[in-house]
């Protein structure tokens, strides 16, 4: 059965006195995609027709729908292979998580906020985790305790294997929406975890933390690991709200405006000359 690609500019219905705002042509090609995929006719991970023959589909002309396609492939929606056509992608976490970083960049969301919400989850993921961890899921969690123990003197390292750690956690949940959204989350927060990292007086202090967390896990203590990941995210809130105090007060010195000098407060005006 043909795709029904209705009318041209989808509008919510109109409320009196308000302007209807026209989609642009990228709304319009992502949201009859998004038709095809529903129906059947295009499917998650498969290559899009050929630029014809998708136009046609679509109902745009070629012209509207090659900028389209750009615009779609930015957001990570479908991607190119060259010399093989584009494809719709099969995973929209790393997007998504791009996008989460843009968000915090633009100051939709902050960073606390991001630290709100992991309290509120990853309590209850280290929880599941311990319930559901399977034998290699501990060992992959034991390899990332491993690396941070190797990495006291290399920070960046340090915090890879950290998130590393917290990773894993989300996958031994078994909760693939808790662990797609906790990813999602990571990305975005790499940058604010890095800004965090010269407040770390001691590392090794840091990792008995993330140790203890593991070794909870493997023993199958659900309350212990909830309580142990919240004590660890309100120790890395701390330091969060110390560099954001930090950076304030930097800003905050550097726009103050300079104070006249005594000396030059002291200096009598010029007289005018006859």
């Amino acid at each position: 059965m043909p795709y029904e690609i209705g009318p041209k500019v989808a509008t919510a219905h109109p409320v009196p006195g308000e302007t209807v705002r026209r989609e642009t042509v990228m709304e319009t090609v992502s949201r009859r995609i998004e038709g095809l995929i529903r129906s059947g006719e295009l499917r998650v991970g498969s290559r899009l027709p050929s630029e014809p023959k998708l136009a046609a589909m679509l109902g745009v002309s070629r012209s509207s729908l090659r900028e389209a396609l750009k615009g779609l492939m930015f957001l990570g929606l479908i991607k190119a292979r060259p010399g093989y056509g584009t494809y719709i992608q099969s995973s929209l976490g790393r997007a998504v998580g791009k996008h989460f970083q843009w968000m915090l960049l633009l100051q939709e969301v902050k960073y606390l906020e991001l630290y709100e919400l992991r309290k509120i989850l990853e309590p209850n993921v280290a929880a599941l985790a311990a319930r559901r961890a399977t034998k290699e899921d501990i060992a992959r969690m034991e390899a990332a305790i491993r690396g941070m123990r190797s990495s006291f003197d290399r920070p960046e390292q340090y915090m890879a294997y950290e998130m590393s750690l917290h990773e894993e956690l989300a996958q031994a949940s078994k909760n693939v929406a808790v662990e797609a959204m906790l990813r999602m989350m990571y990305g975005a927060l790499a940058e604010g975890r890095r800004r965090t990292l010269y407040l770390i007086e001691n590392f090794e202090s840091n990792f008995r933390r993330h140790e203890r967390i593991f070794r909870l896990v493997a023993r199958r203590d659900a309350t212990g690991a909830r309580k142990a990941v919240l004590e660890d995210l309100e120790y890395a809130e701390a330091l969060l709200r110390q560099d954001l105090e930090i950076r304030d007060n930097l800003r905050t010195n550097f726009h103050k405006p300079e104070l006249t000098s005594p000396v030059e407060r002291k200096k009598p005006a010029r007289a005018a000359k006859p």
